[in-house]
């Protein structure tokens, strides 16, 4: 893996948002600049990022080095830091996150490559069922919506994602909430992203303090942002440690940090200031593709998932 960047500037870039950096072979999760397309739909006056919008033309995603070649592992893990059986469960799909609902059962949400839009899915350690896609304020599969981040808040289930406005080049990391993991309302927007620069794939835990952090991909790189209320996030520094992060809470109050670097590597903090490199967790995909990035460790149960490569 040449570089470490996520797959959702190239899906935001697929309708209509320019943004830097290329799609190239030599970076096979890197970015497509592009210009507004005609099937993109200006925006709704008043509208934000978070605003639900149709997508007026649903389909695959074909960028060569999107999500169309990507596909969804699953693996079990006693610790977060040996997987055990990883197993392919979806192919084309991509920057998948997994949460436990309040019912027991394990969802996943992954962008789509083969019908576009951001979907989920029942899992085990061995299988995905689609369910579909997602709705975000009755608004079906809405248009611009990646990098999902689901975590449980209560029994309801809440869903960062990184969304923008095509037309306006507004981006932002927006937050969902729902009761059944499918049919989702919007709660607003957890941080503006639109002078950030190329600032993608959310995390978000809460601490044991009660506070909220959340850290996000910067390039190579993982930015952190803090919230006493668990919605409103102010950023704040960078971790020179890799990008496309996931954040794990362990069971004696400490912090796990995934992310991806040549492979998938963990650290861990207990304050979130310093950072201890643990071990790398995933060198290869279970088919030997090089391509394995985004990392969630499912909280409450030993499932692992991340993306690889066809």
């Amino acid at each position: 893996m040449a570089s470490v960047r996520s797959l959702s500037a190239c899906l935001l870039a697929a309708v209509g948002l320019s943004l830097a950096g290329g799609c190239g072979s030599a970076d096979r999760q890197g970015k497509s600049p592009t210009g507004p397309t005609a099937n993109t739909p200006a925006p709704l006056p008043g509208t934000s990022p978070c605003t639900a919008r149709p997508n007026p033309a649903p389909g695959p995603v074909t960028d060569p080095n999107g999500p169309l070649f990507h596909q969804v592992v699953i693996a079990r893990t006693l610790d977060g830091l040996e997987l055990l059986e990883p197993t392919i469960v979806q192919p084309s799909a991509s920057v998948p996150d997994g949460v436990r609902a309040a019912d027991g059962r394990v969802l996943v949400y992954y962008v789509n490559g083969a019908r576009h839009g951001l979907w989920v899915g029942a899992a085990t350690a061995t299988a995905l069922v689609p369910i579909g896609p997602v709705t975000i304020d009755e608004v079906p599969d809405p248009l611009g919506i990646v990098d999902p981040d689901a975590y449980r808040v209560g029994d309801r289930i809440r869903l960062a994602y990184l969304a923008a406005i095509p037309s306006t080049g507004e981006r932002a990391v927006c937050l969902a909430e729902s009761d059944d993991g499918v049919a989702f309302r919007s709660l607003g927007m957890a941080v503006d992203l639109t002078a950030a620069g190329l600032v993608t794939d959310p995390s978000v835990a809460r601490l044991r303090d009660g506070s909220w952090l959340m850290a996000l991909s910067a390039g190579q790189t993982t930015r952190l942002a803090r919230s006493a209320d668990g919605i409103a996030f102010a950023l704040g520094e960078t971790l020179a440690v890799g990008g496309v992060p996931e954040l794990a809470v362990l069971g004696d109050g400490a912090v796990r940090l995934y992310v991806c670097a040549g492979g998938i590597v963990a650290f861990r903090s207990t304050d979130t200031q310093s950072w201890q490199r643990e071990q790398t967790v995933v060198t290869r995909g279970p088919n030997g593709s090089s391509l394995v990035c985004d990392p969630s460790r499912v909280a409450g149960t030993d499932l692992f998932v991340f993306k690889t490569g066809m």
